[in-house]
């Protein structure tokens, strides 16, 4: 008798143990599938948030909600940006208390690996997305066509002018060669839409995240809150103004 109690008291503890370790488990599996994101163009209050934001450049900006790209969970809003003569682009180098930390293992909320934005563009032969850094000031750029300014270095993206909505994740450290040893980082202060010339470019879907995967994704499990983006919050953020914790299916 006393042998079978002990018997049933090792098996309890075995039981306790195997519990535990499934609940550490479950809580690394969530930690490392958190992909923090900030979104910069994705609804209309976002688009509205940039627009008196990009204060540089002879193009003409404006809300777009008729053409916009679909296939994420907004689907309501873009940014449009008419080459109307000049440099034909809307930007800003320095962001309103915007330093966005590229970094290649990022952890913190204000740090960042891949950035994903979709674009289309109407008439002319080119378009392109740049990237204000403290290093290497704007010398990050992708573009799709043909580089109608030959504004370099620039990342050709597709031979073709996208004429339908096309979206794309880029590794930032990857393609920028951010090495992210010994505090060494890209620092990302600014940013520019370059529709170049008639008619227009649209881009929508534009956000920065630590994981590969893209978080505005149709597929990706929605965060517990999305509130509007506020561009003074990102030296100083508020929690409630990331979307965390995204968990993967």
């Amino acid at each position: 008798m006393i042998r079978e109690r002990g018997d049933l008291r090792m098996k309890f503890y075995k039981l306790i143990v195997l519990m535990l370790m499934s609940v550490i488990v479950y809580n690394y599996s969530v930690w490392s599938k958190e992909n923090r994101a900030f979104v910069i163009i994705d609804d209309k209050k976002s688009v509205k948030d940039i627009l008196p934001k990009l204060i540089n450049g002879a193009g003409e900006a404006e809300l777009e909600e008729n053409d916009v790209y679909e296939e994420d969970n907004d689907g309501k809003a873009a940014l449009l940006v008419v080459g109307s003569g000049g440099d034909g682009q809307r930007f800003n180098p320095n962001m309103p208390d915007w330093e966005i930390d590229i970094v290649k293992n990022p952890k913190g909320k204000n740090e960042f690996r891949y950035i994903t934005f979709a674009w289309k563009k109407k008439g002319g032969t080119g378009i392109q997305l740049q990237l204000h850094w403290t290093t290497n000031s704007w010398g990050h750029r992708y573009h799709s066509g043909v580089n109608e300014k030959n504004w370099n270095p620039s990342i050709q993206l597709d031979e073709k002018l996208p004429k339908d909505w096309k979206v794309y994740t880029r590794d930032l450290v990857e393609d920028w060669e951010v090495e992210d040893l010994d505090g060494k980082k890209g620092v990302m202060t600014g940013i520019a839409f370059s529709a170049w010339s008639l008619e227009h470019g649209i881009w929508d879907h534009v956000v920065l995240h630590q994981q590969e995967e893209d978080p505005l994704a149709p597929q990706a499990v929605q965060p517990t809150e999305k509130l509007p983006l506020t561009w003074g919050r990102l030296k100083k953020p508020d929690p409630r103004y990331w979307l965390l914790n995204r968990e993967r299916n």
